[in-house]
């Protein structure tokens, strides 16, 4: 694919079917922006002005201060990561819902500063003059292969992250992530990340935009840009590598092959939006992934390595997909450390939980000692759940203490209590739902895997460690449970009580 893509100057001699493989490499550096931020399950209204800030800051900068193109792309990447930490850290902490609509507003706020502030963004008038990235940017040829080596460095760091620690916790983040907060992982900190690398991207985007261009105004902020990107996320695949990609490519051809039909162009261009939808609402590349597992399973016969969990719910009972007897696991002993009975790991002082005028815990004393199995016993609505949300920062405490060794837990959040060792269950049973088994386990152990971007882009042998003892940890932990039969299957098709 990227030989056809290097190739396609080449071998194709209109300069219009040039001309748009650009404008599809534009689109698919925003998509594939988006999606990040989908990876973690939330959604922006804005960007567009991410795209548009990253266009104006280096067209202002290479026409009226004479910066070099190299400073003034970079520039213009850093100035829309700044403008995604502010709004990331005003709103992530809060429900998704404000990053929705603050993202929404931020882009309406840009598009009137670039179409009022005539001194500096010439208003509705634009930027006219903008210089190409150097003087050999003579034709489409120059843009094309910039463009195509953006496409690649960008896709190859995603799946580079994709298949690294951070693309793990975003993944548990995107499924559950009160539960992901439970095993160590920060929501806060791997949202912003993810608003940050998307401001980047697309504040880059928008400077190869305004120099391929050479021109630039306010209409490059429109909403109907921001509808286009998210149906080509969505369409196209979200959360995966190549949807967003193949999302792109069609939704920016398509419009240009349905011209020949005029008036009727934005109606078919609909209706076939809308049978995308209703027939793949996973998006076009699952749908695909999907028909070629099914073409191969027909034409060699094999399909592919699955479980599939009987409905009786005992792992000897369960065959997999070939009909064959699933292997019946090893028995496996483990080593147990000897503790000191004497030390107290965890305790709690005078505690209180209230809700408004609600007691739900009121003074509560105990210890925890090494090696102790504690119960909380009482009625419906005593106050159990409340004791454990309180211990693990899931839910508030009003007053007393809270201490883990001599470290006082009360200021810290649920990600930080599981770091110090201290894990739970819920009372409702909690999984991440659309992933494997095993690899569920894998994602249990992401909270003690380096967390640095730089570590898990290059492949430090501390990460690739890291991943390697994930594993190893899981299927120890399959074999214990009994339930190596299941690891390849879908947790939540799991029998109720293999999922407790």
């Amino acid at each position: 694919m990227l030989s056809a893509a290097v190739l396609l100057p080449y071998t194709v001699s209109d300069q219009f079917i040039i001309r748009l493989a650009i404008q599809s490499g534009i689109f698919i550096l925003l998509a594939s922006a988006h999606n990040i931020l989908m990876k973690v399950g939330l959604l922006s209204l804005g960007p567009v002005a991410f795209y548009g800030l990253g266009a104006y800051v280096s067209a202002i900068l290479t026409t009226r201060y004479d910066v070099p193109f190299p400073v003034a792309f970079f520039a213009a990447g850093l100035a829309a990561t700044a403008a995604g930490w502010v709004i990331g850290r005003l709103t992530l902490r809060l429900r998704t819902a404000y990053f929705v609509l603050v993202t929404l507003g931020f882009a309406e706020c840009f598009r009137l500063v670039a179409l009022n502030w005539i001194d500096m963004t010439n208003g509705p008038m634009g930027i006219t003059a903008v210089p190409p990235p150097a003087r050999w940017f003579v034709g489409y040829i120059p843009y094309f292969y910039f463009i195509l080596l953006l496409v690649v460095l960008t896709l190859f760091g995603l799946y580079r992250m994709e298949h690294s620690t951070i693309g793990r916790a975003m993944q548990a983040i995107r499924q559950n992530e009160l539960l992901a907060g439970s095993i160590g992982i920060s929501g806060f900190r791997y949202m912003l990340l993810a608003a940050l690398l998307a401001s980047f991207i697309m504040g880059l985007a928008g400077s190869f935009y305004a120099h391929f261009f050479q021109f630039l105004s306010p209409e490059i902020l429109a909403f109907d840009l921001t509808i286009a990107i998210v149906v080509m996320v969505v369409a196209g695949g979200r959360a995966t590598l190549m949807g967003p990609v193949l999302g792109a490519i069609v939704f920016t051809v398509l419009p240009e092959v349905l011209r020949v039909v005029q008036v009727w162009r934005m109606a078919i261009f609909g209706l076939l939006l809308m049978l995308m939808m209703l027939f793949m609402p996973d998006g076009i590349w699952p749908a695909l992934q999907r028909l070629g597992q099914r073409c191969f399973e027909r034409v060699t016969g094999r399909r592919t390595a699955a479980v599939v969990p009987s409905s009786f719910g005992s792992p000897s009972e369960g065959f997999a997909a070939n009909g064959s007897p699933p292997p019946v696991p090893v028995r496996v002993e483990h080593e147990v450390t000897p503790t000191d009975r004497s030390q107290t790991l965890l305790t709690v002082e005078r505690l209180c939980v209230h809700f408004g005028g609600v007691q739900a815990v009121h003074m509560v004393d105990f210890d925890v000692k090494a090696g102790e199995i504690l119960s909380i016993i009482g009625p419906n609505g005593a106050g159990k759940t409340t004791i454990l949300n309180a211990i693990t920062r899931v839910g508030p405490i009003t007053d007393g203490k809270i201490s883990h060794q001599d470290a006082l837990l009360n200021g810290l959040r649920s990600y930080e209590v599981a770091r110090c060792g201290i894990g739970r269950t819920f009372q409702n049973t909690s999984l991440f739902p659309d992933v494997s088994t095993r690899q569920n386990l894998v994602l249990a152990h992401n909270g003690l895997e380096p967390e640095s971007l730089l570590l898990n882009l290059l492949r430090s042998n501390a990460s690739v460690q890291a991943a390697k003892d994930a594993e190893v940890a899981a299927d120890r932990i399959l074999e214990r449970t009994r339930l190596v039969p299941y690891g390849a299957s879908l947790a939540r098709s799991l029998p109720y009580g293999h999922q407790r």
